[in-house]
């Protein structure tokens, strides 16, 4: 068929043998017409969720400055690499602190509705409101050190992981952190092999991470159970890190897949997504189901429908939600606070959370402290919640074997009891879906 187009140029094969190939749109159209059992689609770029609801940032050299130094709240010590937003009425204003904890931030406007102060890592953020640069150009600031015991987070605590890990730990589990890759700087987390599947790039590479969020949702699922930093869900699974961002495209997520399909992995968490849905992608996650594997993906972080691969039937779709008391009251994450709020008004939803039909189950996504490359830091959005999700769903497959058919009767079972184990909270369902699955109802735990 491709012998047909003398403009045609095989770029690469997938694992599971799908062709990626360079052609014009004329090109691609016709092949499509002559060929209707074909699938044709472009391969298109592919984007992590990002942080929800980050400002657009505008450039205000020529504007009014204001001097920011930022300290460790208690022991007075500068902070570096911190980013500070300028939210004004016309724009947002960026910059971030030098090696001394400073940083001048430029701004077109003399009065901003607030500034948002985020670190790195190790501290949580802070918002100052109603910024006066006509009254003061100096803006001092404290941040408050991140709790980091080896616990669990909040996250898990709600979902009852601590009440079920003296027996439940996703020994001999297979998990795929489909992402940006797992670091192999972070302390507190082990890959058990993985690959990069970025065109052109060093297959081996999947333990960089350049941009930290691989490695967070990787925190969730499986940080070392010992004492320092964070503790996962299911700290005893064989985790892999399957790299496809930065820069990556629809043909290195589709490949991913395939290899977890050919490796035996059971579980696949997959933070990432586009409103547009690609057949391609549909067909592979079919395969993927029809061997036994979970699929697990985040809605996505624009308040709007939910974003594919979580829309795909053969996908579990899952939302964000917080919980008040779980964040200082001054931090940004107080900004994720959504309208709806449960039974007893402890929980909210997450403003940035996608919704609809599609969205299978909620787990926490706000002010959730997890690995990252430098160390540790708390951060929001479905990308957190989903890995949650696929932590409890390795622990359902240690906890019920028989269930372990290599086939689609597999996720369909998994996914039965994870819909049957969530608590309704009392929020509409196209925010909530089934609600919050909880670890004790998931594995019958009754003490």
């Amino acid at each position: 068929m491709l012998a047909s187009h003398p403009s045609a140029r095989v770029v690469t094969l997938t694992p599971g043998g799908r062709h990626v190939v360079e052609l014009t749109e004329f090109g691609a159209r016709e092949l499509a017409a002559r060929n209707p059992q074909l699938v044709v689609e472009e391969d298109h770029r592919l984007t992590p969720f990002p942080m929800p609801q980050l400002p657009t940032v505008v450039l205000a050299d020529d504007g009014v400055s204001l001097q920011v130094s930022v300290r460790d709240a208690a022991t007075g010590r500068p902070i570096p690499d911190v980013t500070i937003f300028g939210i004004g009425e016309t724009g947002a204003y960026k910059a971030s602190t030098n090696a001394l904890g400073q940083a001048t931030l430029y701004c077109a406007e003399a009065q901003l509705a607030r500034a948002i102060v985020s670190p790195r890592d190790g501290y949580w953020s802070r918002v100052v409101p109603d910024v006066d640069i006509g009254r003061s150009r100096h803006l001092s600031v404290d941040l408050r050190r991140l709790p980091l015991r080896g616990a669990f987070s909040w996250g898990h605590r709600l979902m009852g992981f601590p009440r079920v890990a003296s027996r439940w730990r996703g020994r001999g589990i297979k998990i795929a952190i489909v992402d940006s890759g797992i670091s192999s700087l972070a302390r507190d987390v082990r890959p058990a092999g993985g690959l990069n599947t970025l065109h052109g790039q060093d297959s081996r590479l999947w333990n960089v991470d350049e941009e930290g969020h691989g490695t967070h949702c990787a925190g969730v699922v499986a940080a070392l159970d010992n004492s320092i930093g964070v503790r996962g869900g299911a700290p005893d699974a064989l985790v892999y890190s399957l790299k496809v961002f930065p820069e990556g495209y629809l043909s290195d997520l589709v490949a991913a897949v395939e290899w977890c399909a050919a490796n035996g992995i059971d579980v696949v968490s997959m933070s990432l997504g586009s409103q547009a849905p690609s057949p391609v992608l549909a067909q592979v996650l079919a395969d993927a189901w029809s061997v036994g594997i979970t699929c697990v993906a985040a809605v996505g972080n624009d308040s709007t429908r939910v974003a594919y691969p979580a829309g795909f039937p053969t996908v579990i779709g899952v939302g964000a939600i917080g919980r008040f008391g779980a964040f200082p009251p001054d931090s940004a994450h107080a900004l994720r606070v959504g309208g709806a709020v449960d039974w007893s008004g402890m929980l909210f939803s997450a403003g940035f959370t996608n919704f609809g039909p599609e969205l299978d189950i909620v787990a926490p996504g706000v002010a959730i402290v997890s690995t990252v490359p430098s160390g540790y830091a708390a951060w929001d959005g479905t990308s957190m919640a989903c890995p949650y999700v696929a932590a409890l769903a390795a622990l359902v497959l240690e906890r019920y074997p028989r269930i372990r058919t290599g086939d689609g009767r597999q996720p369909e079972s998994v996914r039965a009891i994870l819909r049957a184990s969530a608590a309704d909270l009392g929020m509409p369902p196209f925010l909530q879906g089934y609600g919050l699955p909880l670890a004790t109802q998931a594995l019958g735990v009754s003490y």
